[in-house]
């Protein structure tokens, strides 16, 4: 449940960004700003690779990827680190 300030704020950010105030970057984007960076690189091929956010719910689709023989696969951004998990 939220709460009314985090709603709140929320709601500043969509408002912001709907004015144009805030850019949000896609991860391609944000790696050919940056491209000496290693893991915006990583982050923008799994973007790209699962359709470059067209639906909904890619970092979702990258988190949950069973490429297992992509080269960037334990790389792969978005995984959540499981408790007692050595890797």
């Amino acid at each position: 449940m939220q709460t009314e300030a985090l709603k709140k704020a929320r709601q500043a950010m969509a408002d912001k960004r709907a004015a144009g105030e805030i850019a949000r970057l896609d991860p391609i984007e944000k790696a050919s700003q940056n491209p000496r960076s290693l893991r915006l690189a990583i982050t923008a091929k799994c973007w790209e690779c699962m359709g470059g956010g067209e639906e909904s719910g890619t970092r979702r689709m990258i988190r949950e990827c069973t490429s297992a023989g992509c080269p960037l696969h334990a790389q792969r951004p978005y995984q959540r680190n499981k408790i007692g998990d050595a890797s």
